[in-house]
């Protein structure tokens, strides 16, 4: 047998050496595969793994809660929701408005019968910054139009959307979701506070809901309710008297119904016959009068003897009675004088305003006026503004200063002999912290018989000055003039009328007083 042979040109190899070239061949390809990379398969990531990688994610997140953030800040705020029960609904609705004091303070969200169909039950949200409202002792009315001897009221519904009116309850009352509604609107809706009372009769004397209270015929408040005493041997009339005149009414105050129509026979003279309103002829009322000395203050639920006409010596005795226990002083009426130089018109020209003069701490005497007299007036003719007390020649010279003007009120220092006010800096002013009830008080003109006249002024808001409105006062009589306090007469404040039927109370500082 021949045996293959081991020359280089034969292609046939023996088996050993085939075995022996495989081995190399595998032992090169694991060497090779040690250059290519090899992937790390992990099964389960961290949390804390995230901050380990890319930052991107945060962004998004941040993102993500800014809109969130955006979505829940657009959202309207949600105030208190509360249900009223009325008797009846009167055309109300939803999306209906819960109006006070002339602004929207809350939306009628829904308007059903109740379960027994005896009522109407209206769901009403109060808006966030009415929340005080749902207190204990709010009342709740539907605004639609009334027609009294009182005139018209509720007009605007007429042809309008109607509304719920409402009458808060005492401040600090206790927290409440659920009120009965009264079914006309209450007689002192369009009153201020002020105290409630008693007035106790033998019979009602024709007095009825909503009849006038009056003090020398001048109105101060309102019958609330007429009705039976709790054992029903007497006729109970509830009454509110408004906040600015309740210091009228004293346990010296003697009332009595007014019918309206008097009527006095005697022989010689003839018939007599005196009237009052037409409110008070249609609906009946109640008088008072405070006698003697005025006697000592009262407080809400004082009862009082209910009259059937007054004694003649109660009017005689009431001339003894003073409101304020404090003097009414400190106004002075000033004349603001210039020149004109203007060609046509020209020459003296001169403008009304107050002024309150008192002596400083320092002991000098000084005169408050309003900054705005520093103005300078048209045309005017230079060195030629003066002011002084009216009636009298006497007057100090002041130039027009735009700093000054800017000013509320501004100290002017005056001669001795020109200031008649008895005011003392150190024991006569008082600089308040708060808005409280105070009056403005004036000087008379020069001729007149009355030393002052004063003007009642309500509790106003607080701001840098205290704002009123509706004020009926004359600028050229009431510009300038001193507020008194009506706790303790300290003058706190000047008040400036800024336009018509606007006008602010400019507080006394310590700065003006040294």
């Amino acid at each position: 047998m021949n045996k293959p042979d081991p020359s280089p040109g034969n292609e046939s190899v023996d088996e050993p050496s085939q075995t022996a070239s495989t081995k190399s061949a595998k032992h090169d390809l694991k060497d090779s595969e040690k250059d290519y990379p090899v992937a790390d398969v992990q099964s389960k990531v961290s949390f804390g793994d995230l901050f380990d990688g890319s930052k991107f994610w945060l962004l998004t997140l941040a993102c993500m809660i800014l809109a969130i953030g955006l979505v829940w800040w657009s959202l309207p705020a949600r105030g208190i929701e509360v249900v009223i029960h009325f008797p009846e609904g009167h055309g109300l609705e939803a999306e209906d408005v819960v109006r006070f004091r002339g602004i929207d303070v809350g939306q009628v969200e829904k308007v059903s019968l109740n379960p027994k169909l005896d009522a109407v039950d209206v769901t009403v949200q109060l808006k966030p910054f009415a929340k005080s409202l749902a207190r204990e002792g709010t009342r709740f009315w539907i605004v639609r139009p009334e027609l009294s001897i009182r005139g018209i009221s509720g007009l605007d519904t007429a042809v309008g959307h109607k509304y719920v009116g409402l009458i808060p309850g005492e401040e600090g009352g206790s927290f409440q979701s659920e009120f009965r509604g009264l079914e006309d609107s209450p007689p002192d809706a369009l009153s201020e506070n002020g105290i409630e009372l008693i007035f106790r009769g033998e019979k009602s004397h024709s007095v009825v809901s909503g009849s006038p209270v009056t003090f020398r015929g001048v109105e101060i408040g309102r019958i609330l309710s007429v009705g039976l005493s709790s054992d029903s041997r007497y006729v109970d009339v509830r009454a509110r008297i408004y906040q600015k005149f309740k210091q009228l009414v004293t346990t010296n105050t003697k009332v009595w119904a007014n019918s309206g129509v008097n009527i006095d026979f005697k022989f010689g003279q003839g018939l007599m016959l005196n009237t009052e309103s037409l409110e008070t002829i249609a609906r009946g009322g109640v008088s008072l009068l405070t006698i003697r000395n005025g006697g000592k203050p009262i407080q809400s639920g004082h009862v009082f003897v209910l009259n059937a006409k007054p004694e003649p010596e109660w009017f005689e005795s009431a001339n003894n009675f003073r409101a304020s226990k404090f003097e009414l002083r400190g106004a002075m009426p000033l004349l603001l004088k210039w020149t004109s130089s203007a060609r046509i018109l020209g020459g003296p020209k001169e403008s009304m305003v107050s002024g309150i003069p008192f002596r400083t701490r320092n002991g000098e005497t000084a005169l408050l006026v309003p900054g705005d007299v520093y103005g300078t007036p048209r045309k005017l003719e230079a060195g030629s503004m003066r002011i002084g007390p009216a009636g009298s020649n006497a007057a100090v010279k002041i130039e027009p200063n735009d700093e000054l003007r800017a000013q509320p009120m501004v100290k002017l220092s005056i001669p001795k002999d020109m200031a008649s006010s008895k005011l003392d800096a150190s024991s006569d002013f008082r600089i308040p912290e708060q808005a409280e009830d105070c009056i403005a008080v004036r000087g008379s003109l020069p001729g007149s018989s009355s030393d002052y006249v004063h003007y009642s002024i309500d509790a106003v808001s607080v701001g840098e000055n205290w704002e009123l409105v509706n004020f009926t006062g004359d600028v050229e009589l009431w510009h300038g003039t001193p507020v008194l306090s009506n706790q303790d007469g300290k003058v706190i404040g000047m008040l400036l009328v800024t336009g018509r039927g606007r006008a602010e109370i400019a507080r006394i500082n310590s700065a003006l007083l040294d």
